[in-house]
């Protein structure tokens, strides 16, 4: 299984958190590739020593720089995140296919299933991000996708390499990216949209589970245990500004993913996120009481109606 990865040292240990989670649930060897152009030889060291200890293959490939220059990047993104678009040329012309992750993801059970989708002829298998086909339409309207079209999320995104290698072109992705660069507000995720349309084959939630609420209801049904989708997550996609190794991250899936960041914490990091559990109760019990606030405002109008 062939497993990649994109990102500068500001990553390394959410990245080393998504790896205690994927070794523990998926046993398959695995060569690891990471595209980096800014991260420690002292970093790069430690990930091959905790790899290779689990028994997989660790592959640390220099990008330059200048290859996405003028790609924009804004917000929390980093220029790292174009780094996967060049799987086709970097990595081994004997593999068909790489699994590229997110770094802020955690993995909850076996991902060979994904990674065996077949390709059915296409360029890449992907998710549909839930969030912007639900609620957020008007993001992919305004990079001119039709309401019927099926928007993916770029975080956990499966090559066709053989097609990459051969028809991916650098240059028609920088035009592209010249040509939309107002209307982009996701750079890399609007871009990979555009540029694929019509070559992505579709996963299953499951393998890419957005952990934002919605909603309050949202919130409190997570809390209570109605989440269905969210119980049969496999990766868990900490999408948006807000990360969970952040002390104050109150998502879906913040104490799964405290089992695996504690190992990496600090003693002083460690004391900050003892008070975390006080710290979610009290904003749920606030999303409980605008609730509550809400229905009994409803209930008072049309008593009055």
């Amino acid at each position: 299984m062939n497993l990649l990865v994109t990102l500068n040292d500001n990553y390394i240990r959410p990245l080393f958190v998504m790896l205690d989670s994927l070794f523990a649930h998926e046993k398959t060897p695995m060569n690891i590739y990471l595209f980096y152009s800014d991260v420690s030889q002292e970093n790069r060291e430690r990930l091959n020593e905790y790899i290779r200890s689990r028994g997989c293959s660790f592959f640390p490939i220099l990008i330059d720089k200048k290859a996405f220059q003028n790609a924009p990047v804004f917000r929390y993104f980093t220029r790292e995140m174009y780094y996967r678009l060049l799987c086709g040329v970097y990595l081994p012309k004997d593999q068909d296919r790489v699994l590229y992750l997110d770094p802020d993801i955690l993995i909850r059970g076996p991902i060979r299933p994904f990674y065996e989708t077949a390709f059915q002829g296409r360029m890449l298998a992907g998710v549909a991000d839930h969030a912007i086909n639900s609620m957020l339409r008007e993001k992919k309207k305004a990079i001119g996708f039709l309401e019927e079209e099926i928007y993916i999320n770029s975080g956990v995104l499966l090559f066709n390499l053989r097609r990459m290698r051969n028809e991916f072109s650098l240059e028609a992705f920088i035009g592209m990216l010249e040509r939309y660069g107002q209307a982009v507000s996701y750079p890399d995720q609007d871009m990979i949209n555009l540029y694929f349309r019509g070559e992505i084959t579709f996963g299953d939630r499951m393998y890419n589970y957005n952990t934002g609420y919605g909603s309050i209801r949202g919130m409190l049904g997570h809390a209570l245990g109605f989440d269905k989708e969210a119980k049969k997550a496999v990766i868990v996609h900490f999408m948006g500004a807000s990360k969970p190794w952040q002390p104050a991250y109150y998502g879906k899936f913040f104490f799964e993913y405290y089992g695996y960041l504690r190992r990496r914490l600090t003693a002083s990091e460690k004391v900050r996120f003892f008070f975390k559990p006080f710290y979610v109760a009290g904003r749920m019990g606030e999303a409980l009481l605008r609730c509550l606030k809400k229905g009994a405002a409803g209930r008072e109008k049309g008593a009055q109606a």
